[in-house]
């Protein structure tokens, strides 16, 4: 009986702890979606209006891609 007892608790401290995650991590996706909201307003396909700040980093990505793509190859 003690057994029993011991594992519903632990059931239950593992439904306690996923219900606390899961409060966690939806406040945090609503307030990223509250703060990532374009200040020009939507597209008509509903994406985001590009920044200048996107742009950059698109561009830094393809930098760094092309350098590791070339850094691998010339190893070869």
């Amino acid at each position: 009986m003690g057994r029993l007892f011991l594992i519903l608790m632990v059931l239950v401290a593992c439904v306690v702890i996923a219900m606390i995650l899961h409060s966690i991590i939806t406040g945090i996706i609503e307030a990223g979606q509250r703060g990532l909201r374009p200040v020009l307003g939507q597209t008509k396909d509903g994406e985001m209006a590009p920044t200048g700040i996107q742009k950059a980093a698109y561009v830094a990505l393809i930098v760094v891609l092309f350098g590791v793509a070339s850094g691998w190859l010339g190893g070869m």
